[in-house]
């Protein structure tokens, strides 16, 4: 048998086989034409199972290890590079730009890279610490900001020659200045945190704002020199041990520079709370002008502490400085006892849980502390305790189990100069009714949509809360419920083109007073295409039958024709020009799909809207790539990522589409409406006509 006669029956299988093999398969024969004889032999050996479409997994569960470090190291030096942006304007006195550098761009690149670095929240954590530096370079550019305009009317005061406005101006420039300075120390400090737990280098954004610092230091000295005496603490501990029962004593004296007693009354804090300030006991500096002794009795001061800070604030009518000293403290705990508590029997979600007690130690009432409410170890607000007592109403939240249960009221305090005994008093909690709705629509040929919400028979909607997704009896997702009880999400049903699946959303209301509740409804997913009029078990026959004759005679082909082209297809097209879906039908779905994302966004549902621009873009290039959409976004990214047209806006959405779907944080508005625009984007680049381009191109 010659060369010429092995290839036209070659050919001849292929093209009979292909499409009978597509129909076995439920799938369109123009779309299964697609492949060339190359692909067939290729994948003739392929393990069955590997060719199982992949369920979408989430991102937390999908190990992608070094995709998450790529896209940690661009995000912390997208973050690095808006901070030194930031600091370089606030020394030049661009505030708003020094701002806009840290807004909503920065906020959703802070968002992306805690997620990416899994944010613990601790001080050493590089997110946080971003986080710390973003929030204290802002508030510098606002303080600043504030202290030019204030100093323009202290300067406008002066030349009027209005002293007393003046003089209250500079009391405001100084406390602008010692804000500027803690923030500005902040800021500095987190950059150092940053630079230990990453690669990056901040000491030109700790340049800029130590610069920014020593401008208004300068500035406020000359003011400080116009309008103040400087002071200064002269204290003696004469007790050391510091709690309730036990008070820290301490003597001392305000004094100027100069030696000289501070006149008029003296408001002293320790740790920014005020002490009450009386005339010393014994010998020491008795009789001298502005002498005096304090007692501290701490409540909340960590029994880990080994100084408080001792502060002098001066009357604002003054013209003295405030001046503050740390001296040493050895904290000891005191255990106070909660008595009488009251709370009411029986409540329901909503319902406010009045409760009253008292709270003493060492036989005294204690005042201003507050005290924990809890319900079966659920936090669920605090009451103030005031002179010994307390009462007040929390409000029932939902995640309080419904029964028979248990109120506690406790101090909210741990390691602590003061403790106490919890106190407890029944309580029933009655269970909600609930009402689900939900709502499925078919976005793909492998994919639903669900659009629903969770109130309460009363219409009060129920946020944060976790629902079941089923496909056909086999979970396939959760959703969580928005601050309006929204759900929406989507969910991949595998292959059933044509078929119908039974989708249902439960919610089971554990750990809470609410009733389970479920919704269910019937989608008809739609066909991929129209099949031959032939029996499914007679094709799946007649395929076998043919696949088998032609991986023969392609074998013996290609064992007799050493090429050096052995691995691809041969140079004709098989089965006639390769189709895609329809150009025209695609597009269709395309808009469709745009078209509800803006609905979506109209309507505030943030997350659902990008979660829908993103199928659209799924689609567009899913079809233009001829594969089908079960791939996860970022296999479906990584195969678009060397587009250098699409690879940027496409990663942001995929970005965007990650948060809207896996986080508890929702996307902002702006980022929706940033999302709705590059999918309108993408969408309009797509070639849907690429999948035809490319088998014209093999052929």
């Amino acid at each position: 048998m010659n060369q010429v006669v092995v290839r036209a029956l070659v050919l001849a299988l292929l093209a009979c086989s292909l499409p009978l093999a597509a129909t076995a398969a439920g799938a369109p024969a123009d779309e299964s034409s697609q492949s060339i004889a190359g692909d067939a032999l290729a994948s003739a050996n392929d393990d069955p199972a590997a060719n199982e479409t992949p369920r979408h997994q989430n991102p937390d569960e999908y190990d992608e290890a070094g995709d998450d470090e790529e896209l940690e190291s661009w995000l912390s030096d997208q973050l690095s590079d808006q901070l030194q942006d930031s600091s370089v304007a606030l020394s030049e006195g661009q505030y708003d730009q020094a701002r806009e550098h840290l807004g909503d761009d920065y906020d959703e690149r802070l968002e992306q890279y805690a997620e990416v670095s899994g944010d613990t929240g601790d001080e050493d954590d590089p997110a946080e610490a971003y986080r710390n530096a973003s929030e204290s370079q802002e508030r510098m550019a606002e303080t600043i900001e504030e202290y030019h305009e204030t100093r323009a009317e202290y300067e406008e005061a002066l030349q009027e020659g209005d002293q007393e406005r003046a003089h209250d101006l500079a009391r405001e420039l100084e406390a602008l200045s010692d804000e500027i300075d803690e923030a500005g120390e902040d800021a500095v400090t987190n950059y150092e945190t940053i630079d230990n737990e990453t690669d990056e280098d901040h000491s030109d954004s700790a340049a800029s704002v130590n610069e920014s610092r020593s401008e208004i230091e300068s500035e406020q000295t000359a003011v400080r020199d116009e309008q103040f005496v400087e002071t200064e603490l002269d204290l003696e501990v004469v007790d050391e041990t510091a709690s309730l029962e036990d008070p820290m004593v301490v003597r001392g004296a305000v004094q100027t520079a100069d030696g000289e007693p501070v006149e008029g009354d003296l408001e002293i804090r320790v740790e920014d709370e005020p002490v009450a300030v009386g005339e010393p006991s014994g010998d020491w500096w008795a009789g001298d002008e502005g002498d005096f002794e304090f007692e501290y009795r701490p409540t909340d001061l960590a029994l880990d502490e080994e100084t408080v800070t001792v502060e002098y604030v001066p009357d604002g009518d003054t013209n003295y400085l405030g001046a503050e000293q740390e001296v040493e403290v050895t904290p000891e705990q005191t255990t106070a006892t909660i008595d009488d508590l009251t709370a009411t029997d029986e409540v329901a979600y909503g319902d406010p849980l009045s409760v009253s007690g008292t709270v003493t130690a060492a036989g005294e009432p204690v005042d201003d502390v507050p005290v924990a409410i809890t319900v079966d170890g659920e936090l669920i607000g605090t009451v103030n305790a005031s002179e010994g007592n307390f009462e007040g109403d929390v409000e029932t939240p939902a995640n309080v189990s419904a029964g028979e249960g248990t109120v506690t009221a406790s101090l909210p305090y741990e390691d602590r100069t003061l403790t106490a005994t919890p106190a407890e008093a029944p309580i029933s909690v009655a269970e909600t009714e609930t009402e689900l709705t939900a709502t499925a629509t078919a976005i793909g040929e492998e994919e639903v949509a669900i659009d629903g919400s969770l109130a309460t028979a009363d219409g009060e909607p129920l946020d944060n809360q976790t629902l079941e997704v089923r496909v056909d009896g086999v979970a396939a997702e959760t959703v969580e419920t928005d601050e309006d009880g929204g759900i929406a999400g989507t969910v991949d049903t595998g292959s059933v083109d044509g078929e119908e699946v039974t989708v249902a959303v439960s919610y089971d209301g554990a750990g809470s007073n609410m009733a389970a509740a479920e919704a269910e409804e019937t989608v008809t997913m739609p066909d991929g295409g129209d099949s031959l009029p032939v029996p499914q078990s007679a094709v799946v026959g007649i395929g076998a039958l043919l696949g088998i004759g032609m991986l023969g005679l392609a074998g013996w082909w290609r064992r007799r024709s050493r090429r050096d082209d052995l691995d691809r297809a041969p140079s004709i097209a098989v089965g006639g020009p390769a189709r895609g879906p329809d150009p025209a039908m695609t597009q269709d779905r395309i808009d469709a799909l745009l078209d509800r994302a803006a609905e979506q966004l109209a309507d505030g549902r943030t997350d659902t809207a990008v979660r829908t621009a993103h199928a659209a873009v799924r689609h567009a290039y899913g079809s233009a790539v001829g594969r089908p959409g079960a791939a996860t976004h970022w296999e479906f990214y990584r195969e678009h990522a060397d587009d250098a047209a699409d690879g940027v806006p496409l990663r942001e959405l995929v970005e965007t589409y990650e948060q809207a779907a896996f986080t508890p944080d929702s996307v902002t508005e702006d980022q929706a409406e940033r999302a709705l625009e590059t999918a309108e984007r993408l969408c309009e680049g797509a070639d849907l006509e690429a999948t035809t381009g490319s088998a014209s191109a093999a052929a």
